[in-house]
């Protein structure tokens, strides 16, 4: 059975929107928080007050989460919130980062809150040469990109921590996600997509990496599918691990996105490198087993999740 009351941290984040959705169509009533950034998309204008209630909070003030999960008694956070964009300083960002993790960890001990799940990425991967990408892999110890070496840390430090507490903690490493409300153009499928309805270039520029390779693969997921793999682990009665993968479940090519576009907008065309490029990994996808045994599986396709997409910004939404 689904908690009763779930704290949302970044709430008002791309992936936030979609998993407070998915929380309140699993019958949960949720409290979101937001620092600054406000936006509220159609999906949730009705959903105000009738299960979903926001709170303006700084995740970095002392006392901050633990006020609110007192407040509102609930048996459950969930961590969507990012931790800040990288400190000059090397000593500033590690303390930065690492005080907000502390104290999200003391708030959810003190609250005695029945469970705690964090989101991660699929960053602890990218020193890994080739997938299928399984949790119980060993990960090395050097890494490519620093959110790469923070997310190992956190999860090495956030399950030490529920060890020595006693707490229920899970890390869900998440897919590359796309779809709804993602604004930095930084994924494939979101400059394609934008480009197709708004009939201009897609962004291929050395800001976004370049011309894409047709035959580079990677695990991209559908926004919804994420949210729903979100609350599926949250909610679940009791899990077996303590690091969940939740993604498509399957490498999918670049080519195979831009056929999915074109199928929606005919006429929409890319020119892309050929080939693949020297960062191709085979089998560059997480498996998903522990996600299907409880339950979960995509239900977009490349193709649905795309036509979707489409539709939500030709319908005049926000990026």
């Amino acid at each position: 059975m689904p908690n009763n009351k779930v704290l949302i941290t970044g709430g008002m984040g791309f992936i936030g929107l979609h998993t407070v959705e998915a929380f309140l169509d699993a019958g949960v009533e949720v409290i979101a928080t937001y620092r600054e950034t406000w936006r509220m998309p159609s999906f949730l204008e009705a959903r105000v007050g009738k299960g979903l209630t926001w709170e303006q909070a700084d995740i970095g003030e002392p006392g901050a989460l633990l006020a609110l999960a007192n407040k509102h008694k609930v048996d459950g956070i969930v961590h969507m919130a990012i931790h800040g964009q990288a400190q000059p300083d090397a000593g500033a960002d590690l303390r930065i980062n690492m005080d907000k993790l502390s104290l999200l960890l003391d708030a959810s001990r003190e609250a005695g809150v029945r469970r705690v799940s964090l989101a991660s990425s699929s960053a602890p991967y990218f020193g890994v040469p080739q997938g299928p990408f399984r949790e119980d892999r060993p990960l090395p110890i050097d890494s490519i990109i620093s959110p790469e070496a923070f997310k190992k840390a956190w999860e090495i430090l956030t399950l030490n921590y529920a060890k020595q507490s006693g707490i229920d903690l899970v890390n869900m490493r998440l897919s590359g996600v796309y779809g709804p409300m993602y604004a930095s153009m930084r994924n494939l499928p979101s400059r394609l997509v934008a480009a197709a309805v708004h009939g201009t270039e897609p962004d291929f520029s050395p800001a976004f990496g370049g011309v894409p390779f047709a035959g580079d693969t990677g695990d991209l997921t559908y926004v919804k599918d994420i949210a729903s793999g979100i609350a599926t682990v949250h909610n679940a009665p009791t899990l077996e691990h303590q690091t969940y993968n939740i993604g498509s479940g399957r490498a999918t090519s670049n080519a195979e996105i831009l056929d999915a576009v074109a199928k929606v907008k005919p006429g929409f065309a890319a020119e892309f490198q050929e080939g693949r490029s020297p960062r191709f990994k085979p089998d560059a996808y997480s498996d998903i087993s522990r996600m299907q045994q409880l339950g979960y599986a995509p239900k977009h396709s490349i193709e649905t999740a795309i036509a979707d997409y489409v539709e939500w910004l030709e319908a005049g939404n926000a990026q």
